[in-house]
């Protein structure tokens, strides 16, 4: 039983390393073991005894190009079973995300992160946790999110922790299998302005790196640009909500915000568009938007199937 909970693990952790190159962040630094500095004993593991050390599956770090100067040390726990996800997954949740969050107060100390920091230019660091809990099970629903979404931590957290599901993975692997499709064109990540990356010298607006604050977003915008000619080029917002005619304009006055400068097309990407069906939400809907000359240039898709949008 030991041996094939092990396999399971390592498979998983085969899984998230290879979704990791997929958004940028390759070669990721993996088993990292590093001490536990809590003196009282009060870091635990599952069956409530004192530990010694902590263990990070991976370690990825990266200049935030949404916040000027700041490096982010991505600690991440990779948790994978061949079981569906639990229909009350709060108890394992919680035990998951405290183990995690120990091992960043701890990383938090530790020379290992002083070995880090040291390789970057950088005026601030910030340590951000991720948590891959995946099921490989066909029968398994895959929104664990929001099952988990009330579930009260006991333990003190300061960082920022991001959970990720089988939900958000097929989304984000969706969204760019489809753009990948579309042989023309090359793609990266749009760096929106948050206003906390103003710097001229160091702004970025796209990169092959995906930002962690997209990990479980319900929306991804991407640039895409024609390989035979740069100046072509598209802002592709994916979403993850279904096509209703609210979110629709939502998400074109958003985009109209990122676009400037930036795109002569924009592209919308749903999970359930269908022409047949919504065409006329979305013809009707852009006589209601003032800027006609901009709403010539947006678009609408399917990323899931391609075929209802033609």
């Amino acid at each position: 039983m030991g041996e094939w909970s092990k396999k399971i693990g390592e498979y998983g952790e085969n899984l998230v390393e290879r979704f990791l190159s997929v958004i940028g962040w390759n070669d990721p630094v993996k088993g990292i073991t590093i001490p536990c500095y809590m003196q009282n004993g009060e870091h635990k593991n599952d069956k409530e005894e004192s530990v010694k050390t902590h263990g990070i599956d991976f370690m990825y770090s990266y200049m935030n190009p949404l916040f000027d100067g700041q490096l982010n040390n991505i600690i991440i726990s990779s948790k994978y079973t061949m079981d569906k996800y639990p229909n009350s997954p709060t108890k394992k949740f919680k035990w998951y995300i405290t183990d995690l969050i120990n091992t960043i107060q701890c990383y938090n100390c530790s020379e290992k992160k002083a070995e880090f920091v040291s390789q970057y230019n950088c005026s601030s660091h910030n340590d951000v946790g991720v948590l891959f809990w995946l099921s490989g099970s066909k029968d398994s629903a895959d929104d664990l999110i929001s099952n988990i979404s009330s579930a009260r931590i006991d333990v003190i957290c300061n960082n920022t922790v991001y959970i990720v599901d089988n939900r958000h993975v097929a989304f984000i692997l969706e969204l760019i299998k489809y753009i990948k499709a579309q042989n023309k064109y090359s793609y990266s990540f749009y760096y929106p302005s948050t206003g906390l990356n103003v710097n001229p010298a160091s702004r970025q607006n796209t990169g092959d790196i995906m930002p962690v604050e997209f990990l479980n977003s319900s929306l991804i915008p991407f640039k895409l640009e024609n390989k035979s000619n740069s100046n072509e080029t598209i802002l592709f917002i994916g979403t993850l909500e279904k096509f209703e005619k609210d979110t629709f304009i939502r998400l074109m006055g958003l985009a109209k915000d990122l676009s400037t400068n930036l795109a002569g097309q924009v592209i919308i990407g749903f999970p359930d568009y269908n022409n047949l069906s919504h065409d006329e939400i979305v013809r009707t809907s852009k006589l209601g938007f003032q800027d006609a000359n901009y709403t010539k240039t947006v678009k609408v898709v399917n990323f899931l199937n391609p075929i209802d949008t033609l």
